[in-house]
């Protein structure tokens, strides 16, 4: 019989975090499922542990490839096992809420023209406290809901967590798949799905338990690094309608603005000059471009004669940020659509 749900699990060396992961899997309230296991080819006990719950319970279909492909051949692979009309993303190393399915199913069902649904989370360590920095991306993740909200901060990070996706196992068609790019393939399916104008939303209630552990894909992967998000975001910046016939002025000349730079001249997107919310009295270039400091009081009177450009936001302190952005939005330059952030 056809599953109306695939879970869809890619499995690489998980052996020390699968059980707790497979257990909240079969505890789901939501019963017509399958789950689509695909170790790709783990060194460890993973594919045992796999064997153990298939035994148990006959929704547990387990696929296994000889040889470490990476998770994109992994996740593909997958995709076409699965023969659900929905698919449910889930990562070895974290844990579903019971009511994980459920929420999800009844919010396609009433709100059909969905085609991306994501959900909030809960960050968690085996062992240590989450630093100041994890606990701001979790808190900036979860405050986002609406598509509206996701397409204005689209370029930031990804705003919806990977092992939180659920959507129409069509869609992945639609957009081919996963990418192998240098950067993260789940960033890169949101951007593609972004470009195309699909709707992506999250449910207000808390679906996943994230671990964040030592052995992270996120942590280890050079593909999840700054530099390589940048390249993301640069190469489907360029490709925004938003763009055409306007020139970008990069707001923060510092490590950030620019990997901006370098990145967004990679995709033969010209950027103007630099702009600093302070002022240093003197005239400067970086990069080989104009870079003006101003004093955030005077910001006023610079962006009025620069209506027509495109601005990025790369400033990392907060107080600073705050204050260009209340400037940005109180000379009707709006977000997503005159202005974004790069982080």
């Amino acid at each position: 019989m056809t599953s109306l749900i695939s879970i869809l699990l890619p499995v690489y060396n998980a052996e020390e975090t699968l059980k707790s992961c497979m257990e909240s899997i079969l505890a789901q309230s939501y019963r017509d499922f399958e789950l689509v296991a695909v170790d790709d080819g783990s060194k460890d006990k993973s594919l045992e542990i796999l064997r153990v719950f298939s035994e148990q319970d006959l929704r547990v279909r387990i696929y296994s490839l000889e040889e470490n492909r990476g998770i994109v051949h992994a996740l593909n692979f997958g995709i076409r096992q699965c023969e659900g009309e929905y698919i449910a993303r889930m990562d070895a190393d974290d844990i579903m809420t019971p009511l994980r399915l459920q929420i999800q199913k009844a919010y396609f069902d009433h709100y059909p023209e969905t085609d991306l649904l994501g959900g909030r989370i809960e960050l968690f360590k085996d062992q240590g406290e989450l630093t100041p920095g994890q606990l701001k991306y979790r808190d900036w993740s979860n405050s986002l809901s609406e598509c509206e909200e996701i397409y204005q901060d689209i370029f930031i990070e990804s705003p919806v967590m990977h092992p939180t996706f659920f959507l129409r196992k069509k869609l992945y068609g639609e957009l081919g798949g996963y990418l192998d790019h240098p950067w993260a393939e789940d960033y890169d399916f949101i951007l593609r799905a972004y470009q195309s104008k699909k709707v992506i939303r999250k449910t207000r209630e808390i679906l996943l338990k994230k671990r964040d552990s030592p052995s992270r894909v996120s942590r280890n992967d050079v593909r999840c690094k700054k530099k390589a998000m940048f390249s993301a975001k640069a190469h489907y910046f360029a490709r925004q309608d938003f763009l055409k016939n306007r020139k970008v002025i990069i707001i923060g000349s510092g490590n950030s603005g620019r990997l901006a730079f370098k990145a967004l001249k990679d995709q033969q997107v010209l950027v103007s000059e630099f702009l600093d919310n302070v002022s240093s009295g003197e005239e400067r270039r970086v990069l080989g471009i104009p870079a003006y400091s101003l004093k955030i009081n005077e910001a006023d009177s610079y962006l009025k004669v620069r209506r027509d450009c495109f601005f990025i936001l790369c400033i990392g302190e907060e107080t600073g940020l705050k204050q260009m952005v209340r400037c940005l939005d109180q000379n009707h330059l709006r977000q997503g659509k005159d202005y974004v952030r790069f982080v």
